[in-house]
């Protein structure tokens, strides 16, 4: 009998870490330089603004969605989420196409060094006006639906109940909400709400008809539809 399990639990163990490290940002357009996590965090000296974050730039303002047809506002020029470091501000400040700066640098006595500075620019650079973009940084609530989406209800986490998640109405994927920017109970539509900056989803395709990133497969617009029910 133990002959015969070793082979399938040592597969399962094989194809268990095939997932931990597809699960991360090496290898990803999140692998950025000799030691990536240094890109965004550091154990010592961070900003003190966010846990252990490590880059400078979060007090820029942007221009956010704005439309008739955009019912849970709030829109215009501001930091994202009314706070400056908000999930979204903190994923702006590589993606607004506005220099960045690492606060403290890897190494003996952390002298500067340039491969970790950063200007993002091409298609992952969305600058700082972003009425153009899917609105982010407002309070989620599909009571104020008023155009027949038929949005999904924000329910708790069954794992964390003061956390608050869409539940994809297709997928049963959780979209994360986020909190601790003044919106009412932690209900923050961010970016991390359809991205996880870690990598942490596989699906089809990724790195070649999808980007990386997604929570969720995205094949048919599966995610797109899993909030906008009705369209």
């Amino acid at each position: 009998m133990k002959k015969f399990l070793l082979p399938i639990l040592g597969a399962i163990l094989v194809v268990g870490m095939a997932t931990i490290v597809w699960a991360s940002v090496i290898g990803t357009p999140h692998d950025l330089a000799p030691e990536p996590c240094a890109m965004c965090h550091t154990p010592h000296h961070a900003t003190g603004e966010y846990p252990l974050w490590n880059r400078t730039q979060a007090d820029q303002t942007y221009i956010l969605y704005e439309s008739y047809t955009f019912d849970m506002g709030p829109t215009g020029v501001r930091p994202p989420a009314g706070e400056l470091w908000s999930p979204s501000s903190l994923c702006l400040v590589c993606h607004n196409g506005v220099f960045s700066q690492l606060v403290n640098y890897p190494g003996p006595c952390s002298p500067a060094d340039s491969a970790y500075d950063l200007i993002v620019r091409g298609c992952a650079e969305l600058g700082t006006d972003l009425t153009n973009d899917h609105p982010i940084a407002f309070v989620y609530d599909d009571t104020k639906d008023v155009d027949g989406n038929l949005f999904p209800p924000a329910a708790p986490n069954p794992k964390n109940p003061s956390r608050y998640e869409i539940v994809g109405a297709f997928s049963t994927t959780p979209y994360f909400l986020y909190g601790g920017d003044g919106t009412v109970d932690g209900k923050a539509f961010e970016c991390a709400t359809c991205h996880s900056v870690h990598d942490l989803a596989n699906y089809p395709g990724k790195g070649d008809y999808q980007v990386y990133f997604l929570r969720n497969d995205n094949t048919g617009s599966l995610m797109c539809r899993d909030c906008h029910t009705a369209r």
